[in-house]
């Protein structure tokens, strides 16, 4: 069920009201030369704008702005504020959320221009756009020397992803990227650029790191450089496992439960391969400490017994297109795919539990063969994470292990209710295996149907409503899963 804030209803409402509007007539105006305004309306509209990762539960606009200034953007925020024009900002473009349905009838405003990267080698700093992909800044870093983390997909944006904290294969020695965050630039609901640091405006720093999409647009993020890890070289394993050593694997994968290396990442896609029928374990292990460290998590899946593996020697740019056998995983940076998923944090690996759901995985994709189902599994480490305070920012879950990620996609939208009902059941049982008391699940990979308990964690609720009354009082950022308003007696209104 999706959970609409009372700002969005107020917001999305307005537009019901009150018509289409002419943004062109009503932004254009303001707007530098190299802005530009494409309508919804218009042919070949989608060619010219950012588009989603996954058209599931999509917001619809009457077209999209895309700012070329800074200045543009204080622009949008004003007329929009002024006219009660509801917007989203699309930056990568890989928000998941089902709360951004609520809005119907809005404008885009795609930082699809502030993708500049820079990076100053002597002071060890980083500058990014808004937009701004992991993919952009291999090049200025590898080029000097430097390394950094990559979050978990190319194309994924750099400053989205370190709204929700940042997550990440290297999160055991570098942190998460919310935590090498030095400083942004962000426009806020009135149209004022603000910088939000350690030493500038205190409180809005600590609320964007973790629950940054409540509170305003970043043009720019800037960050602190990890040391460089092992000449930059990485140890990256894939094997290949059948169903029948599921339950070995996932035993190994409990072993680690309480102690894995800091420079240890294992990610796990698991699905039903057509062409032998059966539930298949592509598992990739890469290691960012010496090779000869990573030799004993190697052998312990080697005993196993996979159908087929393979030990390479890489540069840290290299995982991403030499893991899972260097197979291209178009899914992950396709656009408008129907991507129907769900998100569960864990801290404890149950192998009889997963077994189970492996059975429920093969026969819902027997049944349902249009419908292409898999398992994906993070366990990253956390010993660099562990290691900031928990109050240091409002991530709340740094105690978090493992990533189980329930995945989707198909055309056929008829099919939503069998999937969703499949879904729901998977992740209510994968929670309450999860080791967690109550629902834990990072902000960015999230259904948005979990509720802000989940994502911002209870104990960091209140205060992030107060800063939510100070920064944003009238909700225009409120269509990613949103913080919920707090009203004149101090309680959520919903």
């Amino acid at each position: 069920m999706l959970l609409q804030t009372a700002w969005q209803k107020v917001l999305s409402g307005a537009v019901a009201a009150s018509g289409t509007p002419n943004i062109t007539d009503l932004f254009g105006p303001g707007l530098s030369a190299e802005a530009a305004i494409y309508l919804a309306s218009e042919p070949n509209y989608t060619s010219y704008t950012t588009q989603r990762w996954t058209s599931h539960a999509a917001p619809s606009y009457i077209g999209t702005i895309q700012p070329a200034t800074v200045e543009d953007i204080q622009h949008i925020v004003r007329i929009a504020s002024s006219h009660e024009i509801p917007f989203l900002t699309t930056g990568g473009g890989h928000g998941v959320s089902i709360q951004m349905s609520a809005l119907q009838g809005g404008v885009q405003v795609d930082l699809h221009k502030f993708n500049r990267v820079q990076f100053d080698a002597e002071d060890g700093l980083l500058t990014v756009g808004g937009s701004a992909t992991f993919s952009q800044l291999i090049d200025p870093l590898y080029k000097s020397g430097a390394q950094f983390p990559l979050g978990t997909a190319y194309c994924v944006g750099v400053v989205g992803a370190t709204l929700g904290a940042g997550v990440s294969a290297n999160q055991g020695y570098a942190g998460l990227l919310s935590d090498l965050l030095e400083e942004v630039q962000l426009v806020t609901a009135t149209g004022s650029l603000v910088t939000a640091s350690r030493s500038q405006n205190k409180d809005l720093f600590w609320a964007i790191r973790g629950a940054g999409a409540n509170f305003g647009i970043v043009t720019s993020a800037k960050y602190r450089v990890p040391d460089t890890v092992n000449n930059g070289d990485v140890t990256n394993a894939n094997f290949l496992f059948p169903m029948n050593r599921a339950l070995e694997v996932f035993t190994y994968l409990s072993s680690l439960d309480e102690e894995i290396s800091e420079y240890l990442a294992l990610n796990i896609a698991i699905f039903l391969d057509p062409k032998i029928d059966q539930i298949v374990l592509l598992v990739n292990v890469n290691f960012a400490g010496p090779a000869r460290a990573a030799a004993p998590y190697l052998e312990s899946l080697a005993k196993v017994g996979p159908l087929r593996s393979e030990v390479l020697n890489v540069r840290w740019p290299d995982v991403f297109s030499t893991s899972y056998f260097g197979v291209k995983d178009t899914k992950a940076c396709s656009r408008n795919q129907n991507v129907n998923m769900r998100s569960i944090g864990a801290k404890r690996t149950d192998p009889e539990a997963w077994v189970a759901f492996l059975r429920e995985l093969g026969s819902f994709s027997r049944a349902n063969p249009d419908v292409t189902a898999a398992m994906v599994i993070h366990r990253f480490a956390t010993q660099k994470v562990l290691g900031v305070p928990d109050g240091d920012s409002a991530y709340p879950h740094r105690q978090l292990k493992m990533h189980i990620q329930l995945e989707t996609v198909y055309e056929n939208r008829a099919l939503d209710n069998i999937v969703d009902a499949f879904l729901h059941s998977a992740r209510h049982n994968f929670t309450a295996a999860s080791g967690f008391d109550t629902p834990a699940v990072y902000v960015n990979f999230a259904h948005g149907d979990e509720g802000p308990e989940a994502w911002y964690g209870s104990h960091n609720l209140a205060r992030l409503g107060r800063l939510k009354q100070e920064w944003d009082p009238r909700g225009l950022f409120s269509f990613y899963n949103a913080i919920p308003p707090i009203g004149p007696s101090g309680h959520e209104l919903r």
